[in-house]
């Protein structure tokens, strides 16, 4: 016997989401986590620039990618510690 299972798209909670409609709060919120963490990646990853190039020159050709993998660590960490702590003030 196959069981075959179809995603639920465009469905939340068992609701369609309507074309055109004004999207929700959360997906708000969750936009502009993304862009302070992406912001505070950032000036983090300008201050810190000096001391990770010198850390990453051994790898020769691979630092660049060290450096874009640092930045994109730090991004999502921020951008969970934000949902994380919204999350516990808001319930």
């Amino acid at each position: 016997m196959v069981c075959v299972t179809t995603p639920n798209r465009g469905r939340e909670n068992g609701h369609r989401r309507i074309a055109g409609a004004a999207p929700d709060a959360d997906a708000l919120y969750r936009f502009l986590e993304c862009l302070v963490g992406g912001g505070a990646a950032a000036v983090l990853f300008l201050f810190s620039l000096p001391a990770l190039v010198e850390l990453t020159s051994p790898f020769r050709s691979l630092s660049p990618m060290w450096l874009v993998f640092a930045f994109l660590f730090a991004w999502l960490a921020f951008w969970a510690v934000i949902g994380a702590s919204r999350e516990r003030i808001h319930g």
